[in-house]
């Protein structure tokens, strides 16, 4: 009996020693996970204070950019200062207005450039990483914008040929023309651009005023175009050392059915067909687009040719020249214009567009350019004779005795300069001024009775420049203007393969060539006008 009460007291007292083990092994877990619990709050503590202090730093440093970009905007004309403090209060940041710093080329109202930069510093106090002993995290933000519109000039050459007539091709390209203008002057009270406009077709004319500063030969006041030779196209520049050949004004293509004078002028003389030099009057230039006609053939050679010179350094003479003309309207601050092309401030721009492709240019040949012609003028009748040249040779006619031809009436007469009335004997350039070539070949015929003669006559006076030497021609001019840093853009609207890759090889790269049709036009203009207004921004 007494084994068993000890026995069962030792058993007691074990399980007594186990729940007692138990009790304090609970205690240590509970400790221990205090302890994890404790680890856990405080690294969740600082990611917590790490996240909001990241999207502060983040807020300020974007807020900063925001803030120095719309400070540097040049069409802006509040103090930048202002614009960056204003900027950044209201998303409440305070910026000490010595931490913003401003730098303007120009004085105002005319600021070609600006560079504003701002410094932000501050500290985030933390909520839990102060349990760590970590108060406060420091942060700096440093932004800075620059924005820039350097001297542009930009020689916007346009395609106004016959075929400009088809498919309502020239009302899109004048809607188009007109709005480029609009985009590019757009704020340029300033004086920063400068456009030359240059409509061409056969020929490309200088107007009046620019011509009479240019060396030529001026051997007939009919009309303003200058024959370029090949050489002239292997430099973006004019040689003004010598004398340029005046284009005669004649017209190739008129029928002599269809009346003597002339209809289709290789130098047209509408005044919207002349170029209009360095003007910053966007008014004028879309009135002038306005008035644009298609008519004539396609020199795409020449008109680059005197895109290429009005921005070439070389016709500055030219350009104050026409300052000082009392009938010529450009800015006086053009006058140091064109830059020279090592200006590092200044950016040189063609912009050529065409339908078609480079065609024969006819030319009269020297012969027949200079000195008296066997025409002459009635003082009363202003009726153009041409005398017989033998007086026994028989005419077409069959007539022998009729010693004048009546040009104008296409018929024989005897002498009609008597009774006073003395014959003014024209020159070549007054002749081919007054009658088409067709015209005066009908009274070679009449006058030689031989019907050879009437299409020698017809085609040998002309000189011809062929399609495909224009084209080498084109290409020359834009190789030299792009060796000179000119960027150029080229537009073929509804051209042919063929003009396609005529214009994406003068174009400064494929991607600054658009081939486009319809209205596609406008779309182009307003891309090329983006790239050329486009700010160079630095951050």
């Amino acid at each position: 009996m007494k084994g068993i009460c000890e026995r069962s007291a030792r058993w007691r007292e074990a399980r007594r020693i186990a729940s007692r083990y138990r009790r304090e092994e609970d205690g240590s877990l509970i400790a221990f996970s205090l302890f994890i619990f404790v680890v856990m709050l405080m690294f969740g503590g600082i990611a917590v204070d790490l996240m909001v202090y990241e999207n502060k730093r983040t807020h300020i440093q974007n807020s900063t950019d925001s803030a120095v970009l719309a400070a540097a905007n040049l069409n802006q004309t509040v103090d930048p200062k202002m614009v960056v403090q204003d900027h950044l209060a209201k998303v409440g940041i305070a910026v000490n207005p010595d931490d913003i710093v401003v730098r303007e080329i120009g004085t105002a109202p005319v600021i070609t450039g600006r560079q504003v930069s701002v410094q932000v510093s501050g500290q985030y106090n933390t909520m839990l990483m102060n349990l760590v002993g970590v108060e406060h995290l420091r942060y700096g933000a440093m932004s800075e914008a620059e924005e820039s519109v350097n001297d542009i000039e930009v020689s916007l050459v346009l395609d106004v040929s016959g075929s400009m007539d088809d498919n309502g091709k020239l009302g899109k390209m004048q809607k188009a023309a007109k709005d480029f203008v609009d985009n590019i002057l757009l704020g340029a009270d300033d004086d920063r651009v400068s456009l030359s406009l240059v409509p061409y077709a056969t020929q490309v004319s200088a107007g009046p005023e620019l011509f009479a500063l240019m060396n030529t030969s001026n051997t007939h006041n009919f009309a303003h175009c200058v024959d370029f030779d090949a050489q002239d196209f292997r430099t973006t520049e004019i040689d003004h050392t010598r004398t340029l050949t005046q284009t005669m004004q004649f017209d190739p293509w008129r029928n002599y059915r269809y009346g003597q004078g002339l209809r289709y002028e290789v130098c047209r003389t509408e005044s919207y067909f002349e170029i209009t030099p360095w003007s910053n009057n966007a008014t004028a230039l879309k009135d002038q687009i306005d008035a644009f006609e298609a008519e004539g053939n396609t020199s795409i050679d020449v008109a680059v040719k005197w895109g290429a010179a009005l921005l070439d350094p070389t016709m500055n003479a030219q350009l104050n020249g026409l300052i000082a003309h009392p009938g010529v309207q450009i800015d006086t601050a053009f006058a140091v214009r064109p830059h020279l092309y090592s200006y590092p401030d200044a950016l040189k721009f063609i912009v050529v567009m065409t339908d078609g492709i480079n065609t024969d240019q006819p030319y009269i040949r020297s012969n027949w350019r200079t000195g008296a012609s066997p025409y002459y003028r009635h003082p009363v009748t202003n009726d153009i004779y041409m005398e017989r040249q033998e007086p026994g040779d028989r005419d077409r006619d069959g007539r022998n005795n009729e010693a004048w031809y009546n040009v104008s009436d296409r018929r024989w007469q005897n002498n009609p300069f008597n009774n006073g009335n003395a014959g003014v004997r024209l020159s070549w350039p007054e002749a081919w001024a007054s009658m088409t070539m067709s015209w005066r070949a009908y009274a070679d015929y009449h006058q030689t009775y031989d019907a050879d003669d009437y299409y020698d006559a017809l085609y040998d006076p002309r000189g011809w420049i062929s399609d495909t030497a224009k084209d080498a021609r084109l290409d020359d001019i834009c190789d030299a203007a792009k060796a000179q840093g000119v960027v150029i853009f080229t537009i073929g609207f509804e051209v042919t393969d063929h003009s396609a890759n005529v214009m994406r090889d003068c174009a400064s790269t494929p991607n600054h060539f658009y081939r486009v049709e319809g209205l596609d036009i406008e779309y182009a203009f307003a891309s090329i006008a983006n790239q050329i207004n486009q700010l160079k921004l630095t951050q």
